[in-house]
């Protein structure tokens, strides 16, 4: 790697988006990823790099407004919901099951109109970030088309360098984190949203600077890799998508 990408940071703000489905490591490697830049920067807090992510959604929402599935997963009293069934619209979000081609679950995030409101606005606080010059790790599940129309949109208006990283694993391994996960935690999944999830974050056309493969690459591995590829960010284009006008 050379010191490009710092010499280019001081002129405009760097993004790097991360994005995969649920269960593929993508918290493991901003983290990681992002304690390495900041060593690398030598802990000045100017040139370090500041992680955000979609999950910090669900930290804005009152647990009296989490899905009775949600708090079912976790093992935790329900009697304190807002909402009294499943889809009966008084949940912040849902999981949804799509219809599957074979044996095996699906469910999707599904999110009320003033949560996905809330989305929008934490995507536009991320711009306004690095309007500010901040440095960005971004930690997202880009579930749907519209979310990453957003995104896109508000990297480009704030001006931003962006470096596209696709986090991938297969899906048998992303389906035997999201057993372990259902722990009663609040990193508890429900079975089937790994599996949908893996079909619909990488299905936007993005043309990712960098692949990886959390279960063939260490989170070492995959932090060098990120940064070996960080002369790549670039401000956002028609060729950061294929077929971006189809």
């Amino acid at each position: 790697m050379t010191q490009d990408w710092q010499n280019q940071s001081r002129q405009a703000p760097i993004a790097i988006l991360v994005n995969g489905p649920s269960s593929s490591g993508k918290s493991t490697l901003c983290k990681a990823l992002q304690e390495r830049l900041v060593s690398d920067s030598g802990g000045d807090q100017s040139k370090a790099f500041y992680r955000v992510a979609f999950d910090d959604m669900v930290l804005m929402i009152a647990d009296s407004l989490y899905p009775i599935s949600f708090v079912q997963l976790q093992g935790r009293d329900t009697s304190t919901l807002a909402s009294r069934a499943p889809h009966d619209g008084r949940a912040a979000w849902e999981y949804v099951s799509d219809v599957a081609e074979d044996e095996n679950p699906r469910v999707r995030l599904a999110t009320s109109p003033v949560t996905r409101q809330l989305l929008t606005g934490l995507h536009r606080s991320w711009g306004e970030h690095l309007r500010l010059g901040t440095d960005l790790i971004i930690d997202h599940f880009i579930q749907d088309e519209d979310w990453c129309d957003e995104i896109l949109d508000v990297l480009q208006a704030a001006d931003a360098n962006v470096l596209l990283v696709g986090v991938h694993c297969s899906v048998e391994e992303l389906e035997r984190r999201e057993s372990s996960r259902a722990d009663g935690g609040v990193e508890g999944r429900p079975r089937g949203l790994a599996r949908r999830s893996n079909e619909l974050c990488h299905s936007h056309a993005l043309v990712y600077d960098v692949d990886i493969w959390t279960d063939r690459q260490s989170t070492a591995e995959s932090v060098e890799a990120v940064i070996s590829a960080l002369d790549l960010a670039r401000p956002l284009g028609p060729t950061r998508r294929v077929n971006a006008n189809s």
